[in-house]
């Protein structure tokens, strides 16, 4: 048996590995990785004949460029402090997994079509990972108000949830139109599109992420403005009226950030109270409120960004878990003893610069321009829809806010998560299919 059959069928299997890819991302994490591997080595096949293009690749550069400066300060981390060596191969991989997302980009290639059932499989893959992994004998306590994660990291599931909840907005009539078979169902679609909104609504609010109500509020309020200029549509409808429609979404969207905070109002007060009381150093880190602990890792992070500001302290370096407590850092007595109880800076900003330095903040920049020309780009071409354009900006401008205030890089959701949804984005930057290339992408 040889490879040829494989080869030249290499669009349609890299078709369903996507697939896979999406549904398991945040449900069934080995097929997941399984099915991000296959396409690699898909990928791989293709660089031969397509190096001409790829060679030039800003995305490609960026991550062969970022795993030779890794790997680099991985070594001398690990000849810094032996003691983090596992630690800091490990990081190798995590910090730059997330660069990988020009594999599902190179098989996407300008294709909306292909777009749709891989949304549509990620949102599905949630739903079956929030209600397998539930802890289902909490439910009362759940409805008596208590903070639940449905058995992932609750920040983390919430912004998730918080772009899915834009996407469902702003597909809204792509759902409720939906056609099996040539024929309309829009009842099927309706009824999608209603549990979907109330499934994504409950997370939200029994995850109690402000970051995520916050979020929601800033890109209801940017997308109105955004479009208040030029409100004319495909619709029929007329610029006031599409105004008005524009309005009254962005008041839908703060609403729901102002009812999300609502139901952490206990949580805002204690903020609020350690903040303007300055009570910080007389609590535990347990007893201290989200907005206190925050400010007192960045200013801990600040610290070792200023130590080491040019190589920081390794891509492996934990300044929570390692650097305080081995007395590498030099910091205050409260710090000492309420910040080891964090395991991480809670802002990958933040940790970027302790862990590589200047060197990180080029490599951010590197990012932002990379993914720039990818955005000019969409919004350039006539061939992408409206509301996927308007999913992936709002979408970037959530996973930048919440890069501010938590630190997932180094998880497989948030990973997974750059993967496929820069991944689309990054779509439309590669040439498309018939472009100087074979149907059979060879």
């Amino acid at each position: 048996m040889t490879l040829s059959p494989i080869l030249t069928r290499k669009p349609a299997i890299a078709r369903v590995l996507l697939l896979i890819f999406a549904f398991c991302a945040w449900s069934l994490t080995a097929p997941a990785n399984i099915a991000l591997a296959l396409l690699a080595a898909l990928f791989l096949t293709e660089v031969p004949g397509h190096w001409r293009q790829l060679r030039r690749e800003p995305a490609l550069l960026l991550l062969l460029g970022v795993l030779a400066v890794t790997s680099a300060l991985a070594w001398r981390a690990a000849w810094l402090f032996p003691d983090t060596a596992a630690d800091q191969w490990r990081a190798i991989s995590a910090w730059v997994t997330p660069l990988l997302f020009i594999i599902p980009a190179w098989w996407l290639r300008r294709d909306p079509d292909q777009v749709w059932p891989l949304l549509g499989a990620a949102f599905l893959g949630l739903v079956f990972g929030v209600l397998h992994k539930t802890d289902w004998s909490l439910t009362p306590l759940v409805l008596a108000g208590m903070r639940y994660h449905f058995g992932y990291a609750a920040l983390g599931l919430a912004f998730i949830a918080s772009v899915m909840l834009v996407g469902l907005s702003l597909f809204r009539a792509r759902i409720t139109g939906v056609r099996i078979g040539g024929r309309a169902w829009p009842l099927l679609g309706w009824a999608l599109w209603v549990l979907g909104l109330a499934f994504l609504l409950v997370v939200l609010v029994v995850t109690q992420s402000r970051g995520a109500a916050v979020g929601l509020a800033v890109v209801g309020v940017s997308y109105a403005l955004l479009r208040w200029r030029n409100p004319g549509r495909q619709d029929g409808r007329a610029p006031w009226q599409a105004r008005l429609a524009l309005v009254s979404s962005a008041l839908l969207f703060v609403a729901l950030a102002g009812a999300l905070l609502w139901t952490t109002r206990d949580r805002q007060l204690a903020d609020l109270r350690e903040l303007t009381l300055g009570s910080q150093g007389e609590l535990s880190y347990n007893e201290a409120a989200s907005v206190a602990i925050r400010l007192n890792l960045a200013q801990v992070g600040l610290q070792a960004f200023s130590a080491r500001p040019l190589l920081g302290f390794g891509p492996g370096t934990s300044t929570t878990e390692f650097l305080i407590p081995r007395r590498i850092l030099a910091v205050s007595d409260y710090q000492r003893a309420h910040a080891p109880a964090a395991s991480h800076l809670h802002s990958a900003a933040i940790e970027t610069l302790a862990r590589f330095g200047l060197v990180g903040v080029l490599i951010a920049a590197a990012l932002l321009a990379v993914l720039g020309r990818a955005y000019r780009t969409l919004w350039s071409d006539p061939r992408a829809a409206p509301d996927l354009r308007a999913f992936l900006t709002l979408g970037g401008v959530m996973l930048l806010l919440y890069c501010l205030y938590d630190f997932r890089l180094m998880n497989l959701d948030l990973r997974f998560f750059f993967i496929l949804f820069l991944g689309i984005l990054y779509s439309f930057q590669l040439r498309p299919w018939g472009t100087g290339q074979r149907s059979d992408g060879s």
